[in-house]
């Protein structure tokens, strides 16, 4: 039975605040050695994932902006792909969500017809988002490359807003540090049933593990057979909408990696 590993990314393999995955390469590479997939799933857009790919040898799908969108390697499914695609560069595009204009184009008219004062990435220079995200200036331009999501970065929001937002087709997501936009068909959850559908079409049978540290990783832990939930940097996890994961004891990094040892382990009842 072939195993993948879908994982979060901010607060879980990368550190919430320094955006480091020192702690976490190890066992990245533990699961390269075996050749278990790992799947980044994340609020990240493409440029930034693409980024850490590199930065740590992985070359698998990944699912961006909460679930707006699977990025598939040209060539990485020998079976054709039974969902509407499209391609850009190297990649098989599966979209989920809605583009990031129509998004933008809803959040600047509610702003406005409601009376509200807030600033989204798009409203900022790069100069500004490094101040607000704590990177550095490329990693900024790297997270404006929105394509399925806009995020709010400073100001006040109202419930009107929330609900205004509902009846246009848009909900917004709240995140390890900001509020994102997403269209309402945009879905971790789904974007991973569909993405899991590809790995049984090529491999049979599959087992699916999910590591994160939010409450919007709980589409993901739905998901996947067996979830796993790390600790925010206060020790504490978030609480979701039923007990549906396993609870590691580490924060971000370091639990990542307990969970990729406790839970893909050779020692696993799973493991084959």
């Amino acid at each position: 039975m072939k195993k993948i590993v879908f994982t979060d990314l901010d607060g879980t393999l990368l550190d919430l605040k320094s955006y480091s995955y020192a702690r976490s390469r190890e066992a990245v590479e533990f699961l390269q050695n075996r050749e278990i997939p790992l799947v980044f799933c994340s609020s990240k857009a493409r440029a930034e994932q693409l980024a850490y790919q590199e930065a740590l040898g992985v070359h698998h799908p990944f699912i961006v902006e909460n679930g707006s969108a699977i990025y598939i390697p040209k060539g990485y499914f020998k079976q054709p792909i039974p969902f509407n695609t499209y391609h850009i560069n190297q990649f098989e595009v599966i979209v989920v969500g809605e583009p990031v204009e129509t998004i933008r184009e809803a959040i600047a008219n509610l702003r406005e017809n409601l009376r509200l004062s807030f600033l989204c990435y798009c409203d900022l220079p790069a100069e500004e988002v490094s101040m607000y995200l704590g990177m550095d200036l490329n990693s900024a331009r790297r997270a404006m490359q929105r394509e399925f999501s806009e995020s709010i970065l400073q100001g006040s929001l109202s419930q009107r807003f929330f609900t205004e937002l509902d009846k246009v087709g848009f909900r917004s997501i709240p995140g390890s540090r900001f509020q994102t936009i997403v269209s309402k068909q945009a879905h971790k959850g789904r974007a991973i049933e569909l993405l899991l559908k590809l790995y049984e079409q090529e491999w049979g049978e599959v087992w699916s593990y999910g590591i994160g540290d939010h409450v919007n990783d709980y589409e993901m832990f739905k998901a996947v057979n067996e979830p796993a939930l790390v600790q925010r940097p206060n020790g504490e996890w978030a609480v979701l909408e039923e007990p549906c994961a396993r609870l590691i004891n580490a924060i971000g990094p370091e639990g990542f990696s307990q969970a990729v040892y406790a839970m893909v382990g050779p020692q696993h009842k799973q493991a084959v």
